[in-house]
């Protein structure tokens, strides 16, 4: 089988089903009829752009990876409406909630925007804290925040 072929089916299977390994990609492909090395198949999944990601039962899954051209603050909006649960404002930290499994990508988002109200983040599986410089510049970050949460 050309390697563009095995790239396709590669690219529908995961499309298809929820792929946690290589070894599971592997064998799918066995099932099918198409033998590939699992170095192949790393490579394969190098080239098109797989990659890990979290499943709606939070189980991680392969996914094709495709570029997001969204604006920093339409991202921002994104992430926080499907993600965020809730904020709370302690003095010049706020604390975000989200669904499990998603806070780190709600900080890196935050973290891409660049806003100097924000000195840094750390980030949980569910939890989120947001550090500012002061007072006022968290209370920003905290009015910005819960606008967006729907």
């Amino acid at each position: 089988m050309k390697k563009a072929d095995r790239q396709a089916f590669i690219k529908q299977l995961i499309g298809e089903h929820d792929i946690e390994t290589q070894d599971d990609l592997i064998e799918m492909l066995e099932s099918k009829g198409i033998r590939a090395t699992q170095a192949t198949i790393s490579r394969d999944i190098r080239e098109l752009s797989i990659v890990k990601t979290h499943g709606g039962d939070g189980r991680v899954k392969y996914a094709i990876f495709t570029p997001n051209t969204a604006t920093n603050e339409e991202k921002l909006r994104e992430v926080i409406q499907d993600s965020v649960l809730k904020i709370t404002k302690v003095q010049f930290i706020n604390i975000i909630h989200t669904s499990l499994g998603t806070a780190n990508v709600v900080a890196a988002v935050i973290d891409d925007m660049g806003s100097p109200e924000i000195v840094g983040t750390l980030a949980g599986t569910d939890t989120l804290v947001i550090y500012s410089p002061n007072e006022l510049a968290a209370t920003v970050v905290y009015d910005r925040i819960q606008s967006l949460i729907l």
